[in-house]
Protein backbone atom coordinates (compact mmCIF):
# COMPACT_ATOMS: atom_id res chain seq x y z
CA UNK A 1 0.00 0.00 0.00
CA UNK A 2 1.29 3.72 -1.19
CA UNK A 3 0.17 7.27 -0.60
CA UNK A 4 1.84 10.01 -3.22
CA UNK A 5 0.70 13.35 -3.94
CA UNK A 6 -0.14 13.98 -7.48
CA UNK A 7 0.32 17.00 -9.52
CA UNK A 8 -0.46 17.06 -13.35
CA UNK A 9 -1.51 19.09 -16.38
CA UNK A 10 -3.32 17.23 -18.67
CA UNK A 11 -5.45 18.00 -22.20
CA UNK A 12 -6.92 15.92 -24.98
CA UNK A 13 -4.79 15.77 -28.19
CA UNK A 14 -5.82 14.79 -31.88
CA UNK A 15 -4.23 11.38 -33.58
CA UNK A 16 -2.17 13.72 -35.88
CA UNK A 17 -0.45 15.38 -32.48
CA UNK A 18 -0.14 12.29 -31.09
CA UNK A 19 1.95 11.25 -34.06
CA UNK A 20 4.00 13.93 -34.38
CA UNK A 21 4.97 13.67 -30.43
CA UNK A 22 5.86 10.05 -30.24
CA UNK A 23 8.07 10.53 -33.71
CA UNK A 24 9.80 13.65 -31.78
CA UNK A 25 9.89 12.65 -27.98
CA UNK A 26 11.88 9.92 -26.43
CA UNK A 27 9.18 7.87 -25.12
CA UNK A 28 9.57 4.13 -23.41
CA UNK A 29 8.25 1.64 -24.99
CA UNK A 30 4.57 1.74 -24.13
CA UNK A 31 2.52 -0.79 -22.03
CA UNK A 32 -1.22 -1.67 -21.39
CA UNK A 33 -3.53 -1.56 -18.40
CA UNK A 34 -7.09 -2.05 -18.14
CA UNK A 35 -8.95 0.09 -15.97
CA UNK A 36 -12.34 -0.38 -14.17
CA UNK A 37 -13.71 2.53 -12.34
CA UNK A 38 -16.14 2.52 -9.70
CA UNK A 39 -18.63 4.53 -7.74
CA UNK A 40 -21.73 3.65 -5.44
CA UNK A 41 -25.62 3.80 -7.11
CA UNK A 42 -26.27 7.09 -5.56
CA UNK A 43 -22.32 8.26 -6.76
CA UNK A 44 -20.98 9.05 -3.78
CA UNK A 45 -17.51 9.22 -5.09
CA UNK A 46 -18.18 11.85 -7.73
CA UNK A 47 -20.25 13.95 -5.14
CA UNK A 48 -16.90 14.41 -3.14
CA UNK A 49 -14.56 14.56 -6.55
CA UNK A 50 -12.84 10.86 -5.78
CA UNK A 51 -11.88 8.36 -8.21
CA UNK A 52 -11.62 4.59 -7.65
CA UNK A 53 -10.42 2.74 -10.26
CA UNK A 54 -8.15 -0.86 -10.61
CA UNK A 55 -5.55 -1.33 -12.83
CA UNK A 56 -4.58 -4.64 -14.34
CA UNK A 57 -0.93 -4.98 -16.42
CA UNK A 58 0.46 -7.21 -17.63
CA UNK A 59 2.04 -8.85 -14.59
CA UNK A 60 0.36 -7.02 -11.68
CA UNK A 61 -2.55 -5.22 -10.59
CA UNK A 62 -3.47 -2.30 -7.82
CA UNK A 63 -6.56 -0.57 -6.92
CA UNK A 64 -6.42 3.84 -6.12
CA UNK A 65 -8.38 5.96 -4.54
CA UNK A 66 -7.85 9.26 -5.46
CA UNK A 67 -8.64 12.25 -3.51
CA UNK A 68 -8.35 15.75 -4.09
CA UNK A 69 -5.97 18.02 -2.44
CA UNK A 70 -5.69 21.13 -3.86
CA UNK A 71 -5.20 23.78 -6.71
CA UNK A 72 -3.92 22.49 -10.22
CA UNK A 73 -4.99 19.02 -10.31
CA UNK A 74 -3.43 18.05 -6.85
CA UNK A 75 -4.92 14.82 -6.13
CA UNK A 76 -3.89 12.10 -3.04
CA UNK A 77 -3.49 8.72 -4.24
CA UNK A 78 -3.99 5.71 -2.04
CA UNK A 79 -2.79 2.85 -3.70
CA UNK A 80 -3.12 -1.06 -2.78
CA UNK A 81 -1.72 -3.67 -4.68
CA UNK A 82 -4.01 -6.58 -5.48
CA UNK A 83 -4.79 -9.97 -8.21
CA UNK A 84 -6.68 -9.22 -10.75
CA UNK A 85 -8.90 -6.22 -11.80
CA UNK A 86 -11.56 -6.36 -8.70
CA UNK A 87 -11.62 -4.25 -6.17
CA UNK A 88 -10.06 -6.17 -2.64
CA UNK A 89 -11.22 -5.20 0.63
CA UNK A 90 -9.19 -4.92 3.91
CA UNK A 91 -6.39 -2.21 2.23
CA UNK A 92 -5.83 1.46 2.46
CA UNK A 93 -8.23 2.02 -0.46
CA UNK A 94 -11.13 0.48 1.69
CA UNK A 95 -9.66 1.96 4.70
CA UNK A 96 -9.95 5.77 3.20
CA UNK A 97 -13.42 5.41 2.13
CA UNK A 98 -14.76 4.08 5.56
CA UNK A 99 -12.87 7.25 6.85
CA UNK A 100 -16.06 8.93 4.51
CA UNK A 101 -18.31 6.65 5.43
CA UNK A 102 -18.74 5.21 2.14
CA UNK A 103 -18.88 1.23 2.33
CA UNK A 104 -16.94 -0.91 0.03
CA UNK A 105 -19.81 -3.45 0.21
CA UNK A 106 -21.52 -0.31 -1.80
CA UNK A 107 -19.17 -0.19 -4.76
CA UNK A 108 -20.19 -0.83 -8.32
CA UNK A 109 -18.45 -0.88 -11.32
CA UNK A 110 -19.66 2.02 -13.58
CA UNK A 111 -16.93 1.83 -16.51
CA UNK A 112 -14.09 0.69 -17.68
CA UNK A 113 -11.32 1.60 -20.66
CA UNK A 114 -7.73 -0.07 -21.75
CA UNK A 115 -4.91 2.74 -22.57
CA UNK A 116 -1.42 2.28 -24.46
CA UNK A 117 1.16 4.68 -22.25
CA UNK A 118 3.86 5.92 -23.27
CA UNK A 119 6.34 7.91 -20.77
CA UNK A 120 8.74 9.95 -21.17
CA UNK A 121 11.32 11.91 -18.51
CA UNK A 122 11.62 15.26 -19.01
CA UNK A 123 13.56 17.94 -16.86
CA UNK A 124 10.30 19.29 -15.72
CA UNK A 125 8.90 16.18 -14.77
CA UNK A 126 6.89 12.88 -16.67
CA UNK A 127 5.32 13.24 -19.70
CA UNK A 128 2.63 10.53 -20.61
CA UNK A 129 0.87 9.87 -23.85
CA UNK A 130 -2.26 7.73 -23.31
CA UNK A 131 -4.46 6.03 -26.24
CA UNK A 132 -7.10 4.77 -24.66
CA UNK A 133 -10.16 2.63 -25.75
CA UNK A 134 -13.38 2.79 -24.64
CA UNK A 135 -16.18 0.22 -24.24
CA UNK A 136 -17.77 0.89 -26.75
CA UNK A 137 -15.16 1.14 -28.99
CA UNK A 138 -14.36 4.89 -29.42
CA UNK A 139 -10.75 5.92 -27.96
CA UNK A 140 -9.06 8.93 -27.24
CA UNK A 141 -5.43 10.60 -26.79
CA UNK A 142 -4.68 12.66 -23.88
CA UNK A 143 -1.12 13.92 -22.94
CA UNK A 144 -0.09 14.76 -19.64
CA UNK A 145 2.66 15.86 -17.31
CA UNK A 146 3.00 15.08 -13.72
CA UNK A 147 5.42 17.71 -12.06
CA UNK A 148 6.68 18.12 -8.43
CA UNK A 149 7.63 21.60 -9.38
CA UNK A 150 5.21 23.72 -10.94
CA UNK A 151 7.25 26.62 -12.19
CA UNK A 152 9.26 24.55 -14.77
CA UNK A 153 6.49 22.40 -15.30
CA UNK A 154 4.16 25.41 -16.61
CA UNK A 155 7.12 26.36 -19.04
CA UNK A 156 7.87 23.09 -20.19
CA UNK A 157 4.09 22.67 -21.16
CA UNK A 158 3.07 26.01 -22.18
CA UNK A 159 6.67 25.16 -24.57
CA UNK A 160 5.14 22.44 -25.90
CA UNK A 161 2.00 23.28 -27.11
CA UNK A 162 3.36 26.15 -29.01
CA UNK A 163 5.85 23.75 -30.63
CA UNK A 164 3.13 20.93 -31.30
CA UNK A 165 0.13 23.52 -32.01
CA UNK A 166 -1.73 22.00 -29.16
CA UNK A 167 -4.91 24.00 -27.53
CA UNK A 168 -4.60 23.48 -23.92
CA UNK A 169 -8.35 22.76 -22.56
CA UNK A 170 -8.54 20.50 -19.69
CA UNK A 171 -10.41 16.79 -20.66
CA UNK A 172 -13.23 15.66 -18.31
CA UNK A 173 -11.32 12.44 -16.60
CA UNK A 174 -10.98 9.48 -17.47
CA UNK A 175 -14.20 7.95 -15.26
CA UNK A 176 -16.61 10.10 -16.46
CA UNK A 177 -15.41 9.68 -20.33
CA UNK A 178 -15.49 5.52 -19.46
CA UNK A 179 -19.04 6.09 -18.15
CA UNK A 180 -20.12 8.47 -21.36
CA UNK A 181 -18.60 5.66 -23.54
CA UNK A 182 -20.11 2.41 -21.82
CA UNK A 183 -20.76 0.01 -24.38
CA UNK A 184 -24.81 -0.07 -25.26
CA UNK A 185 -26.62 -3.33 -24.92
CA UNK A 186 -28.39 -4.73 -27.87
CA UNK A 187 -31.85 -3.20 -28.59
Amino acid sequence: MSKQIEQEFKTLISSATAEKLLTQINFQPPFTQTNRYFDTADAQLKALHFGLRTRQFADHAEQTLKVPAGPQRKLIEYTDAITGGNLVAGGTVEAQLHSYAIAFSDLLLIGEATTTRYLASQPAGLLTLDHTTYANGRSDWELEMEYTDVAAAQAYWHGLATQFAITLLPPSNKIQRAIENVKKSQD
